[in-house]
């Protein structure tokens, strides 16, 4: 039990990590317009990881799918912009 808790707890401050990332981002991108990309990439691999997080810590199965979705969604045109 305290190992799963532990995991949790791990899991749930990388999230709040990749959470102040995006709000760095937001503050940059008033700053400097040209790295909305960047900031559009994170909030893709934050709501991948918070799929991840629904998954394995809150057992919430269509959750999951949706933030899957719409994560793939923000970083696939993203990243072709980039190339």
């Amino acid at each position: 039990m305290k190992k799963e808790n532990n995991k949790i707890k791990k899991i749930l401050n990388i999230q709040l990590i990749f959470m102040l990332t995006i709000i760095v981002f937001i503050v940059l991108t008033f700053i400097n317009p040209s790295l909305a990309k960047y900031r559009e990439i994170a909030l893709g691999l934050v709501l991948l990881f918070m799929a991840y997080s629904n998954h394995v810590v809150y057992k919430r199965k269509n959750m999951t799918i949706l933030y899957i979705i719409f994560g793939l969604l923000l970083i696939i045109p993203n990243i072709l912009r980039l190339i």
